[in-house]
């Protein structure tokens, strides 16, 4: 059964974001533009992703 969701390296995962959060996070993208011309929604979201990961893994390793 082919969806077209997911593929070697990555799965579509649906998000709700409230308005005013999406309207901001594009501002910062449209500056972070000026420096990295490759900056979009996407990549904004991972980046801040990994960065909510690697603080849980540093406060898990502390916790033992």
């Amino acid at each position: 059964m082919s969806s077209g969701n997911t593929n070697n390296k990555s799965a579509k995962k649906n998000i709700r974001f409230p308005h005013e959060m999406i309207e901001e996070i594009e501002s910062y993208i449209e500056q972070e533009k000026l420096i990295n011309k490759n900056a979009n929604f996407s990549a904004w979201v991972l980046d801040a992703c990994e960065q909510k990961i690697r603080k849980e893994k540093r406060r898990r390793n502390t916790k033992e």
